[in-house]
């Protein structure tokens, strides 16, 4: 048989890549310049584009194309065909073709000139696409100017039109914001400036060669626009007159960027792939199903020490790579067979190297199917494993030997009290523990040596997972023998959490001195942790006490103490509640002070407590706690246990308050979420709070005793005893005052003096007795009459008296007094002996001023005084107002 088939004729870089090839969305071919040799190659898209399998297609490449072409195509395409044979220049051609039913179709044929295998044919090598969506829509475009121009303006293409000489006398919205400029900058403008400088040359070629023969090119070039340099695909189509000259040139354009940078980048992967198949340290191959070598990597002719030349194209086990045996020939045979049939294979070999010396080598198989399911090729690998068989034999004769001693170092770790292990930083496990894991953790050795990393990074408590971390970096810097000693929480296999301390050494490293393994110790820390918590409560606690102290000592404020209690005592307690209950004497009451976390309710508004509700209260009469580690167990009654239940109470602490011989209230500690163990010092701290806290009702109580009878005698220093209205000290300290501020607001203040006409004939007449009565009622009556907040009535003295108005003008204050003579007549209390009315009247001195730094109260009172003695002059029962006073 020969050993060239009939396909051998492509190139070598053709049946290499054929699987790529057809994958592209076109048609591939590659053709000899001859049109009477047989199609070098057509790929299987012929069967998508003009509905002709690829086997039936005739052998007559150009004739067969061309029979398909559109007659009044094909003198065009050939033309073209001629001009790249004649001048090698690329070809590129659209042009119709009808397909096997009939359908014609627009296609774009790219094609270029390349030498053959044997180096002297001439190869035409291109690709054809279905272009017929694009020319449907350019066909369209042409139809309705008007239609189009509405349309162009909301298109996302950028459309544009201009002169023959590069002139735009037209630009839509998409190409105006793609390049960042306005419209009327853009018109009558030439093209140049937005084409990137080093395309600028191509472009313009390209735009002139636009004729009837040539009237629509296809661009892709750079393009400068408001994001930057843009890469842009431009169909540029010539317009015509009659005569065939150019008149205007029509652009549609779109952004391409992406898909440049895509191509570039697979242009650089392909690369990089390359270089990575030839360099890569195992030794490739790429073999066809019969076994005939295509490729080989750099990498597995340099270790045969044979160049490409000795192994391509001759099959795989006939090739000199290393000196095999006929028996090892056909093994690879059946190899290449077996995988030619969808195996993969893969054995190791044992084979004799140019130097005579015995080499082991890893052999694979591995076949490629296209997307019908046939092997289309065969990729071997080889690896030399001589030196890791031997590495491995040494390896197996060093795990003997510590086998050997295991059993009794065994023995040794397991009488150490704390657990000893092995951690292998590479693999992230423990390779060993001795028997003390169960004692300490409730975790077999085995458990930990086969864990998922996950679940032993599970086990550790959330706030100390930092440590499993980029575990290596722990122990970069860390020095033979320096030990490296962590305290964290770790989950029992009970559930629990367990206080541990480690201690950790570099056991092992490797050439580089990079730690590869770690020696460790575990210890249980349990008891010494609970030791400490307990040591930091107490302190708080004793903490707390002090500043609860000292918070009564500085404040009388026993809202503010309780509220401050409660929630030092929550914070230090990590309590859900804390609560001051106040006790009334039929046992109802209410919540004085709360502290609560979150999540649960505030209980303030609510007058009752579970805690006091059919209870003995002689227990807190004795001062004693009541301390509930666990509500469910103790023997409280049905409704009790509800109201628990809704007061969310699963654990608690009841502390009396006694003030003396009293029990004021209840100092309440609650565990809503669970049960709680109480610790006896915590029971001692609410005790000892209990007290202080006490000590701040007793001194509250106190406080507010002297506040009441402080406010009794400065009620009792401003009234007058006879009229209950304020006094002659009050109304001197509120003029002071109201002057003071009325001077800084530059307001008026009036001010009323009056006096009870022939008031000595009323006592004279009805006795002292009487005249009392006379000035209470008078009293009520201006009461009854000056009702502003700010005025102020006050006995001046006998039976004066004087109103103080804030804030008002004389008018005003004339008004009042007028208001305040008719009132005291409307009282009708007779006087026989009044020398003007058959009843009590008053006469009234009106001042009012604007109180500036020349004058002063006195000067008022004064200025008052005088118009009163005017009013009294003039007939009594009047009112005489001043409105200016002049400073003397």
């Amino acid at each position: 048989m020969s050993r060239k088939q009939p396909q051998e004729q492509l190139s070598e870089a053709e049946q290499k890549y054929r699987t790529l090839v057809e994958q592209i969305p076109g048609v591939v071919y590659v053709s000899p310049i001859n049109d009477t040799t047989k199609v070098a190659y057509i790929s299987p898209q012929l069967q998508q584009l003009l509905g002709i399998a690829p086997e039936d297609w005739n052998f007559g490449f150009f004739n067969s194309w061309l029979d398909y072409t559109h007659p009044e195509d094909r003198d065009r395409v050939w033309q073209a065909v001629n001009t790249t044979i004649a001048t090698g220049e690329p070809f590129s051609v659209e042009y119709r073709m009808i397909r096997r039913d009939g359908r014609i179709i627009w296609v774009r044929d790219q094609a270029n000139l390349v030498l053959g295998i044997d180096g002297e044919t001439q190869v035409l090598q291109g690709l054809v696409f279905d272009i017929s969506d694009r020319k449907q829509v350019e066909a369209a475009l042409q139809e309705s100017e008007a239609r189009s121009r509405a349309i162009l303006e909301d298109q996302t293409e950028l459309i544009a039109r201009g002169l023959p000489d590069g002139t735009f006398t037209f630009v839509n919205e998409a190409y105006c914001r793609f390049f960042g400029l306005e419209r009327d900058k853009i018109i009558g403008q030439h093209y140049e400036p937005v084409v990137f400088e080093e395309d600028r040359e191509r472009v313009f070629s390209l735009v002139n060669s636009i004729s009837l023969e040539n009237p629509v090119i296809t661009i892709e070039n750079r393009v400068v626009a408001c994001q930057g340099v843009r890469w842009t695909q431009w169909i540029v189509r010539g317009i015509f007159d009659d005569r065939g000259a150019i008149v205007e040139l029509q652009s549609v354009g779109r952004d391409i960027t992406d898909r440049k940078l895509v191509e570039q980048a697979l242009s650089e992967n392909e690369q990089k792939f390359r270089a990575i198949f030839n360099q890569t340290i195992q030794f490739m191959g790429l073999l066809q199903p019969n076994g005939i070598v295509l490729e080989v990597n750099q990498t597995a002719l340099d270790f045969a020490g044979i160049n490409r030349e000795e192994v391509v194209g001759k099959p795989f086990w006939e090739a000199k790579w290393w000196t095999i045996s006929l028996e090892t020939q056909e093994q690879l045979k059946t190899a290449i067979a077996a995988a030619a049939n969808g195996e993969s294979i893969r054995y190791e070999i044992d084979i004799v190297g140019r130097d005579g010396q015995a080499i082991a080598i890893d052999f694979s198989l591995r076949p490629i199917l296209d997307e019908t399911g046939r092997v289309t090729l065969l990729i071997s690998e080889v690896r030399d494993i001589t030196e890791y068989k031997v590495a491995l034999q040494e390896r197996h004769k060093a795990e003997e030997a510590l086998r050997s001693s295991q059993d009794f170092l065994q023995k040794v770790a397991n009488t150490v009290p704390h657990i000893l292990y092995l951690f292998d930083l590479l693999k992230g496990t423990s390779i060993y523990l001795n028997e003390k894991s169960v004692t300490i953790l409730g975790y077999s050795p085995e458990e930990f040596c086969n864990a998922d990393p996950q679940w032993f990074m599970n086990c550790f408590h959330p706030d100390d997972r930092h440590l499993c971390y980029d575990i290596p970096s722990r122990f970069v810097n860390l020095k033979d023998n320096e030990v490296l000693s962590t305290e964290y929480r770790f989950r029992h296999k009970n559930g629990e959490w367990c206080w541990l301390n480690t201690r950790e050494v570099v056991f092992a490293r490797d050439a580089n001195g990079t730690p590869t393994q770690i020696l460790g110790s575990v210890e249980d820390i349990n008891t010494r942790k609970e030791a400490e918590v307990m040591l930091r409560q107490q302190a708080e606690g004793e903490r707390l006490i002090t500043e609860v102290t000292q918070q009564i000592r500085q404040s009388l404020n026993l809202e503010e103490v309780l509220n401050t209690t409660v929630n030092s005592i929550r914070q230090c307690l990590g309590s859900d509640s804390v609560a001051i209950y106040q006790l009334e004497s039929d046992g109802s009451g209410n919540f004085a002070a709360e502290s609560l976390s979150d999540n649960y309710p505030q209980r303030l508004e609510l007058t009752m407590h579970p805690f006091s509700l059919n209870q003995d209260f002689s227990y807190y009469y004795q001062g004693l706690p009541k301390v509930f580690h666990d509500i469910q167990e103790s023997d409280f009654s049905a409704d009790l246990f509800e109201l628990l239940r809704l007061y969310q109470i699963k654990a608690a602490v009841i502390v009396p308050i006694l003030n003396g011989e009293h029990l004021w209230g209840l100092l309440i500690a609650h565990q809503c979420a669970a049960p709680r163990y109480w610790q006896a010092f915590e029971v001692n701290l609410l005790q000892q709070l209990a007290s202080q806290v006490a000590i701040a009702i007793h001194q509250s109580v106190l406080y507010q005793q002297v506040q009441a009878a402080n406010e009794e005698l400065q009620r009792l220093a401003t009234l007058d005893g006879l009229t209950q209205i304020a006094n002659r000290r009050r109304f001197d300290e509120y003029l002071e005052a109201e002057w003071q501020r009325l001077k800084r607001e530059q307001l008026s203040l009036s001010l009323i003096l009056l006096d009870v006409d022939f008031f000595k004939l009323y006592n004279d007449t009805y006795g002292h007795l009487g005249g009392d009565d006379c000035l209470r009622q008078l009293a009520s009556a201006l009461k009854n009459i000056i009702k502003r907040p700010a005025d102020l009535i006050a006995r001046y003295g006998g039976e004066e008296f004087a109103i103080i108005l804030p804030n008002t003008e004389i008018q005003g204050a004339i008004c009042v007094a007028q208001t305040v003579r008719q009132g005291v007549r409307d009282l009708a209390i007779p006087h026989a002996q009044s020398r003007v009315c058959d009843r009590v009247t008053v006469s009234l001195g009106v001042v009012s001023i604007v109180p500036n730094a020349g004058i002063s109260p006195p000067d008022l009172i004064n200025a008052a005084d005088k118009a009163l003695y005017v009013a009294k002059q003039q007939g009594r029962n009047r009112v005489h107002a001043v409105s200016v006073i002049i400073p003397s």
